[in-house]
């Protein structure tokens, strides 16, 4: 039996203006740091009973996500693998007709909807499973944490997981094999899933939160 927990990275930062450059859209996206709330937050999360004796550490190539991934380093001593596998949903350029709320909703409802230079549901989800399959087949029987991003876990889960409800005001519910995961909402900052694999067969996804 293989664990594997994605994370969904602390508190971000909101009051900031550090981006006076040419820095497009998508460099901005994953400049964003922690708040200081979310520092102490993330520090709490590394003491989840959860995520202790992990025994490989991942995350995206988001500050955040690495600002997070740092106290599951330090708390069980291992080093942290960085790989853009893992990273938010390239969001791309959307064009001037798009209502971004609509775009919000979709993006859940079709799997193939993409921005110019962006990424679909479809995309994303290819990415992240074929990464968790290469790190599941080289830690049989061990714990892999993986620290990323909302978007990129709800993605991967809708892979296993039935879509129950989906609106405008950003409430979805995801369910697997009768258990809700996700109810009436996103993620929260930070929060768990807990995924189990025989080899490479998924058995079972439990959530966690840490509030």
């Amino acid at each position: 039996m293989t664990t594997v927990y994605l994370i969904r990275h602390s508190i971000k930062e909101k009051n900031y203006n550090i981006f006076e450059s040419d820095d497009d859209n998508q460099i901005k996206n994953e400049k964003v740091f922690l708040s200081v709330d979310g520092e102490k937050m993330a520090e709490q999360l590394s003491k989840h009973k959860e995520l202790q004796n992990i025994d490989e550490l991942w995350s995206s190539n988001y500050v955040r996500a690495m600002q997070t991934a740092k106290y599951i380093s330090k708390n069980n001593n291992i080093i942290l693998n960085i790989s853009k596998d893992f990273d938010e949903r390239h969001y791309g350029t959307f064009s001037p007709n798009v209502d971004k709320e609509e775009f919000w909703l979709n993006q859940y409802l079709n799997k193939d909807l993409k921005n110019i230079d962006g990424e679909s549901q479809n995309d994303v989800q290819n990415r992240m499973d074929k990464k968790i399959k290469e790190i599941v087949k080289n830690n049989e029987n061990k714990k892999v944490a993986i620290v990323c991003h909302n978007g990129c876990i709800l993605f991967y889960l809708l892979k296993y997981c039935n879509l129950d409800e989906a609106s405008h005001i950003k409430k979805l519910t995801l369910s697997y094999k009768g258990k809700k995961l996700v109810e009436s909402g996103i993620l929260k900052s930070p929060s768990i899933i807990k995924l189990e694999f025989n080899e490479d067969n998924l058995i079972d996804i439990s959530y966690f939160d840490i509030y």
